[in-house]
């Protein structure tokens, strides 16, 4: 049995106790055209931990970069204080000679001392937004700025939510809302499409959606989540939106996942931008450490 076969069946059995980005489904989804592997841990026969990671090559150089829509890589630890087996699997990919490595540790790992630096990799810090744990939605919107709450009360009435927007009709929106502000959308269709499919199917996904009086989608939303934490991961509005109607939005979807995760995590990003706008909501700054690799110095990560 190879070691993806035996990380497969590992998740499995331990099912929510792996966190859904290092799921062997979800890995199987976003790298469907991509070659990825599992690193496998051991001790005395018993798996300690897995860490799934792309192995790509290009002009004979191996190199592994973080999937598309995946917010860390791992690894996973049987024992989340096992430092041991987090050694033991960050030196089998060293062992492999990648020339470019780029990972990342999960919040709940990052503020962990596992001896890191040993390893000489380049470390940084990357940020998410979160609601931990997720709150009623009165309780979080004290905290918001006026102008979120405002937006919440104003389409409460304009706006109604519709939980059963089909995957190709939300990748329809993305497509059109990355075209209409004239950028490539590097998301492409089919991979949204297969993406949201498979993690609903799962019940590990949920697209919300805003429809106007005559039925027409103004704005939607895709979450994957686990009994953990929920992600969301993309969104897209229509030209003609309402303002601030992905406001209204996000707060309607975070008080649905309340119902299936203890933390709403904006997935954040470090733009100035949007930076502003999650931190609007009242969520909490979350650190992240990136861990980078680059026996190539001519190239720029």
């Amino acid at each position: 049995m190879n070691n993806k076969e035996t990380y497969r069946r590992i998740c499995e059995a331990e099912g929510d106790r792996i966190p859904l980005f290092q799921q062997y489904w979800w890995w199987d989804t976003v790298c469907a055209t991509k070659p990825w592997d599992v690193l496998i841990s051991k001790s005395n026969g018993n798996i300690k931990g897995g860490m799934p990671y792309l192995d790509c090559r290009k002009m004979g150089l191996r190199y592994s970069l973080m999937p598309q829509l995946t917010m860390f890589t791992g690894p996973w630890l049987a024992d989340p204080a096992d430092s041991s087996t987090l050694h033991d699997l960050y030196s089998q990919l060293l062992a492999l000679r990648p020339v470019l490595y780029v990972g990342r540790l999960s919040p709940a790992m990052s503020s962990g001392d596992y001896g890191i630096s040993d390893f000489k990799f380049q470390v940084s810090t990357h940020y998410t937004y979160r609601f931990d744990p997720i709150r009623p939605l009165d309780e979080l919107m004290a905290g918001a700025s006026q102008l979120r709450r405002r937006d919440y009360h104003r389409l409460n009435e304009a706006l109604t939510i519709d939980t059963n927007v089909a995957p190709c009709d939300f990748a329809d929106l993305h497509a059109a809302y990355i075209a209409s502000k004239r950028r490539q959308d590097l998301l492409p269709h089919e991979f949204i499409v297969r993406t949201c499919t498979a993690a609903i199917e799962r019940q590990h996904g949920l697209i919300v959606g805003a429809r106007a009086a005559d039925r027409t989608l103004k704005a939607a939303l895709f979450t994957a989540y686990d009994a953990e934490c929920a992600y969301m991961l993309m969104l897209a509005r229509s030209t003609d939106a309402p303002r601030n109607a992905m406001a209204f939005l996000i707060w309607r979807t975070i008080e649905l996942m309340s119902r299936h995760s203890r933390i709403f995590d904006f997935e954040g990003s470090m733009e100035p931008g949007v930076e502003e706008y999650y931190s609007s909501f009242g969520a909490k700054r979350t650190d992240m450490l990136q861990l980078t690799l680059n026996r190539l110095p001519f190239i720029k990560i």
